[in-house]
């Protein structure tokens, strides 16, 4: 018997089966947690554990390691004498005591503390350069090199110092003003310290803002050391004033314009 259509039914009108879309349902294993470490864009670079090595200059932490026990041995032992310097920089009593006491390059307080003054100086002026990117050294000790052309230059003022007291027969003079000005040094470095630790350390600050205090240290120093040199040359008869000003301006004013202009001139 013939296979009778159903009139209601029109085939044309029957979904096709390649027309509907493919659905594949994956089973996903519910019973183990999912790794982090999948599907993400990391590459892997090693399969085995690598030495991580920064690029850091670890000496300069020894040295301020250094300074630090070198800070602590003379506050420890020798406290009364380390109070006398410091009090000596802002009242004169106290440095005419220092003066009295023979405080001079040869005192043990005074020759570690000029260490720590060359030090300081000399890491704070590399720093500088090397932020504003002026080399005036090819070689890579620069620290030393400017280390040993401070005492060469402080070596050189002392000597003048003591010449031109020889020649104008000013020797208590000068060598009251050679004891300020060894002992600003020697203040100058304990102030410079934990500058030149921030400056060096601390990434987290621009050092633009180290390198502001630094110099302002310095040029107060600088010119609280003249004020003072003044007074001496002022409350002695026997030293010429017009010898003063000459002074001044030759050995004290005079190198530290150059000195500025110099490292203006290199930043531009």
């Amino acid at each position: 018997m013939p296979n009778k259509k159903n009139k209601h039914i029109d085939l044309n009108d029957s979904v096709k089966e390649s027309s509907l879309p493919l659905i594949i349902i994956v089973k996903k294993d519910t019973t183990k947690p999912l790794s982090l470490f999948q599907s993400h864009l990391l590459t892997v670079k090693a399969t085995k554990p690598q030495l991580h090595i920064t690029k850091y200059d670890y000496w300069i932490a020894g040295i301020f390691l250094f300074l630090f026990v070198l800070f602590v041995w003379l506050y420890v032992s020798n406290l009364k004498k380390l109070n006398q310097i410091i009090k000596g920089f802002y009242q004169t009593r106290f440095a005419n005591e220092n003066a009295r006491d023979e405080f001079s390059i040869g005192n043990r307080v005074s020759v570690f503390l000029s260490v720590f003054f060359v030090i300081t100086l000399s890491i704070f002026i590399t720093r500088m350069l090397s932020f504003y990117h002026i080399q005036l050294f090819k070689n890579s000790a620069v620290e030393v090199i400017i280390a040993f052309l401070i005492i060469v230059a402080y070596c050189i003022k002392f000597a003048t110092i003591n010449l031109v007291g020889f020649v104008f027969q000013v020797q208590k003079e000068a060598r009251d003003y050679m004891t300020s000005v060894l002992l600003f040094c020697n203040v100058l470095g304990l102030f410079m310290f934990p500058i030149v630790i921030c400056l060096t350390l601390i990434k987290q600050v621009s050092p633009l803002i180290f390198i502001y205090i630094g110099m302002g240290t310095i040029i107060s120093f600088i010119c609280i050391r003249m004020v003072r040199g003044i007074f001496i040359g002022l409350k002695s008869q026997r030293v010429s004033k017009f010898y003063l000003f000459m002074y001044l301006c030759t050995l004290e004013i005079l190198p530290f314009i150059f000195i500025v202009k110099l490292i203006i001139l290199k930043i531009k």
